[in-house]
């Protein structure tokens, strides 16, 4: 159990992904606390984590685009465990595909406040209140390949996830000599409600194939990184695990 007597806020937790990983923490010792907007899904994947390891999860039914709920969430856990060793900004949310001339501008906005804005707002949160008062953390952002590509018919998704990995490697030089780490892994294509695939399409994974990847992260004291996990697994199988640890952040060009 290599996350024994870690404290471990999963966002987006109610289902698929988020899901996978609050058990996965949970089975390896962790303390976990869900947080998402459905209560009913989140006391589900609650009474998951008990009947299978034993532990009561925390569930905090949050709109994670709202500051103050956020706030006073994130405050109830600290005073309830005394703190948060490990974040999982998981939230988030698809576009409608089509081309960018047909987007929605207001749709846009709502999805970069879901998939970026939110994480700055969880995140600030849980370093002000627990990880810079404990002098240390790990934050692990869930990306996409969609923020390395720009995928035809995604410019709202591809953007903000884009946005996301900027916003990563800002913040793991901010808090890079604070005890904080700060990375992203993409979960390759899984079948969710976001981006449901059809069944026995190649490449296709199932949530919980992200286990060790991200246990890989949660253990390693980089920062500023990015992994895929069909990248890691192959990286794994060939016995140099570190080669798929890529830096997000690259240097600035030199004139």
């Amino acid at each position: 159990m290599v996350l024994r007597g870690q404290r471990v806020l999963v966002t987006g937790a109610g289902r698929g992904i988020g899901r996978a990983i609050a058990l996965i923490c949970a089975e390896q010792g962790a303390k976990v606390a869900l947080m998402s907007r459905t209560e009913e899904e989140l006391k589900a994947v609650a009474e998951e984590v008990k009947k299978a390891h034993g532990e009561e999860a925390l569930y905090l039914p949050v709109d994670v685009t709202n500051e103050g709920q956020v706030e006073r969430a994130v405050q109830s856990v600290v005073e309830k465990w005394g703190g948060i060793d490990i974040l999982v900004n998981n939230a988030g949310a698809a576009c409608e595909k089509k081309p960018a001339y047909e987007q929605s501008v207001e749709e846009f906005r709502k999805l970069l406040e879901i998939n970026t804005v939110s994480v700055l707002s969880v995140t600030k949160s849980v370093i002000n209140q627990s990880m810079l008062p404990n002098k240390k953390g790990k934050i692990i952002n869930i990306s996409s390949r969609a923020g390395k590509v720009g995928y035809k018919n995604m410019l709202p998704y591809c953007s903000s996830k884009f946005a996301l990995e900027g916003l990563t490697a800002a913040l793991a030089q901010d808090v890079k000599d604070l005890g904080i780490t700060v990375n992203s892994i993409s979960p390759g294509m899984v079948d969710t409600k976001s981006f449901p695939k059809a069944e026995g399409q190649a490449g296709v994974r199932t949530a919980e194939s992200i286990r060790d990847g991200l246990l890989a992260l949660m253990l390693s004291d980089e920062t500023g990184k990015y992994i895929h996990v069909d990248e890691f697994d192959a990286a794994v199988e060939k016995g140099d695990m570190k080669k798929a640890f890529k830096n997000i952040h690259e240097d600035a060009f030199q004139v």
